[in-house]
């Protein structure tokens, strides 16, 4: 099966942009305690040992780089947004991060030992592009290892099932692939298979947001979001009382013993090598 695009490229990344220019402080502070569960599994999958060459692919808040420089990597992460190449600067201090493009990485061919996108798939115009790229500075017998939110997760699935049932679908954003398009296993895999990765290899890693209460889950995805943010900030009026309404009385389900909502927001992790 083809990896889905946008139809419509160049708005769709200004949109993506826009919101990562405002929102990656806020999605570091509201799923960085979620994203970096992911770190040592997706540095497993890639292999990342000391002395080798590692690409953060979409670094956001460089929890990756990070996670690479501990293992005693050099690590090199990139990002179109400049706010969050900012931001992976002051939050870790010896790696190196610049703003680019993951569909036309500058850097030449088999120039990394292992390559890493957490998270960043789903915010491309045309990820199998991406994931070209990333086959293509990936040295020979090198893997590359790509997270995503599963799609039998309820954090981010939450927010469109509530507007289904309550509000409404019918908001006018640019657009974009499927955001679940890598969402299973079955799918991670085809989607490395089809780009040309050998040894390829995806499964579901189960992790845990904890959040304080139903209002403090709608504000985390109105501060930490993009496509997710737009949705549920176009409901107005009884749609979105109904839309909060529907969310607070869906994570009850989820309340702990200690009164924090605990909510499962598993990742597929995907893993494939370069033919040596």
């Amino acid at each position: 099966m083809p990896v889905e695009k946008s139809r419509d490229p160049e708005q769709f990344t200004a949109f993506e942009l826009s919101g990562w220019e405002t929102n990656i402080g806020g999605y570091n502070a509201a799923f960085g305690a979620v994203a970096r569960q992911t770190v040592a599994a997706m540095l497993d999958a890639a292999c990342v040992t000391r002395n080798m060459r590692v690409l953060d692919v979409c670094c956001g808040p460089a929890m990756l780089s990070a996670g690479a420089l501990e293992r005693g990597a050099e690590a090199i992460g990139l990002d179109f947004s400049l706010e969050a190449v900012e931001l992976a600067r002051n939050l870790v201090a010896n790696g190196h991060f610049e703003r680019g493009d993951a569909q036309a990485l500058p850097y030449p061919p088999e120039s990394f030992d292992a390559v890493l996108c957490g998270y960043g798939l789903m915010h491309l115009p045309e990820p199998a592009a991406a994931l070209r790229e990333m086959l293509r500075v990936l040295r020979p017998g090198g893997r590359v290892a790509v997270s995503v939110w599963d799609a039998a997760g309820f954090g981010f699935a939450l927010v469109y099932e509530a507007v289904r049932a309550r509000g409404s679908m019918d908001v006018s954003l640019p657009h974009g692939p499927d955001f679940f398009q890598f969402g299973s296993p079955e799918r991670m895999l085809a989607a490395l298979v089809e780009i040309g990765f050998t040894d390829a290899k995806a499964h579901s890693f189960h992790q845990d947001w904890h959040v304080a209460n139903a209002d403090r889950y709608i504000e985390s995805i109105l501060a930490g979001t993009v496509r997710a943010r737009a949705v549920l900030a176009a409901q107005s009026g009884a749609a979105s009382d109904g839309v909060r309404s529907y969310i607070a009385d869906y994570l009850t389900r989820f309340r702990a013993p200690t009164g924090q909502m605990v909510v499962p927001m598993p990742a597929i992790i995907g893993s494939g090598a370069r033919r040596g």
